[in-house]
């Protein structure tokens, strides 16, 4: 009689778990790239947006110079949603974020959406003959996109990563 041999089964075909282990951590840093640029990119977009906004509030506000001869003041008017001055802190106020703009020179003045604007609005402050215009953020200050090669950051007054845009008297920010 002869010995009964088994068959031998040809090798299964497949991964090993080094192989599987190192295909999911290319996956993992593919993904990290990813969400790491995407954010940069919302970043980005949302500085573009404020930039816009503010250049068409400092337009308005060139209109309202030369019909009124002056700026619109909050300075010492004791304005509502206004503290120290500056306005904008209540952004649900409308046209008292800045008196007398809307809607003969804006139609509506644009404002952030967010839920404190204590610690993240658009200001302004005017005396009426020099206004101030910024983005403010006191919630964790600015993004480093805003914070990056922008020309308009306040860097003084104890404000540097807090604020930034637009005056008309450059010798002074606050």
């Amino acid at each position: 009689m002869m010995p009964v041999f088994a068959k031998r089964r040809p090798p299964t075909q497949g991964f090993t778990i080094v192989e599987l282990l190192i295909v999911v951590v290319v996956i993992a840093i593919l993904a990290t790239i990813t969400i790491v640029a995407y954010n940069n990119i919302q970043d980005k977009a949302k500085f573009s947006a404020m930039q816009t906004d503010l250049r068409a509030i400092t337009t308005a506000l060139e209109l309202y110079k030369t019909d009124n001869l002056g700026y619109p003041k909050t300075i010492g008017q004791g304005l509502s949603g206004c503290t120290s001055d500056w306005c904008g802190w209540d952004q649900v106020t409308g046209d008292s974020f800045i008196p007398g703009l809307s809607p003969k020179y804006i139609s509506k003045i644009p404002q952030l959406p967010t839920a404190l604007p204590i610690n993240n609005a658009y200001l302004y402050s005017s005396d009426g003959i020099n206004y101030q215009l910024i983005r403010y953020n006191n919630a964790g200050g600015l993004t480093a996109t805003e914070m990056t090669n922008n020309p308009l950051l306040a860097t003084t007054d104890g404000y540097n990563g807090l604020a930034w845009g637009y005056r008309t008297d450059t010798s002074r920010w606050w």
